[in-house]
């Protein structure tokens, strides 16, 4: 093997492991943004469900409310109901 032909299969080893390498390379880091990403999208799904959970409780304790016999009758008088004893 001669010197010329010993150094081109050096400078394109190297080249190979340089490409190699940047590509590993942004494979990474869009993994890592993408589990970035899909962090946060579970954080804010997190906090949406926290969020409506909260709502649901007030409607359930509105709608037990209105159930009851004093929630009827408050709901009759703000509608102009008037009752004779």
């Amino acid at each position: 093997m001669t010197e010329e032909k010993r150094n081109r299969i050096i400078a394109a080893v190297t080249v190979n492991v340089i490409l190699l390498i940047v590509i590993l390379a942004a494979v990474c880091i869009y993994q890592l943004v993408a589990i970035v990403r899909l962090n946060n999208l579970k954080k804010e799904i997190a906090r949406q469900t926290e969020y409506y959970e909260a709502i649901e409780e007030k409607d359930r304790n509105t709608l037990d409310y209105y159930k009851s016999e004093e929630g009827l009758l408050d709901l009759a008088y703000q509608y102009g109901f008037v009752f004779k004893k």
